[in-house]
């Protein structure tokens, strides 16, 4: 049995997101801009980054670093770029998928994975050169500080990134949905986040 990939329409019939978060997602990428996609545990960071890879232009290139084979390559202008714990260190690894993001050139980085790679490394070198859309973790309410724990990453590599989308979870039903869409700010060397949807 195959693996079911959400499109944005599935999103809109499971009431996961409104036409209007769609439509600031659609722009966001179109403009090549850097996005992050955070949530709890289960949230449906995959399944919303999954739908959000339909939203890329066929022509452009996908590289998606990804774990254990756990982001399936669904249409032809996806690369993975596979990793795993191994006997290299943390550093090599991320030496490695640097490189191979660099072969394949890509119109936009997908990273699925933080704990196999030094997500900050990576961001330090490359960030200048492509576009991104990175899962987080966060758990608490205070994004900006939880985004910065679990990618490893300083106000500095944070006000890169435009959008910040963030999923919800509700334990009782199950139901996971965008809780908001955020453009993030930089004012007075602090990160603010500005809801836009």
């Amino acid at each position: 049995m195959g693996v079911y990939i959400f499109t944005p329409e599935d999103l809109l019939r499971y009431e996961t997101m409104n036409k209007h978060q769609l439509e600031v997602i659609k722009e966001s990428i179109s403009k090549k801009e850097d996005i992050l996609v955070v949530g709890a545990s289960r949230a449906g960071k995959t399944k919303l980054i999954e739908a959000m890879i339909h939203l890329i232009p066929e022509e452009w290139k996908i590289a998606v670093v990804t774990a254990y084979g756990e982001f399936k390559p669904f249409k032809k202008n996806i690369y993975i770029i596979d990793t795993e714990f191994n006997e290299k260190s943390t550093s090599h690894r991320t030496r490695e998928v640097i490189e191979e993001i660099k072969k394949v050139n890509p119109d936009y980085v997908v990273i699925d994975t933080l704990h196999t790679i030094n997500i900050p490394y990576l961001l330090e070198k490359i960030i200048d050169d492509y576009p991104f859309i990175i899962s987080s973790l966060v758990i608490s309410r205070g994004l900006v500080e939880e985004i910065k724990h679990w990618l490893g990453i300083d106000n500095n590599i944070l006000a890169r990134f435009e959008l910040v989308i963030e999923l919800y979870r509700d334990i009782k039903t199950n139901l996971r949905k965008v809780n908001a869409i955020y453009r993030l700010a930089e004012k007075d060397g602090k990160i603010e986040l500005e809801k836009v949807a």
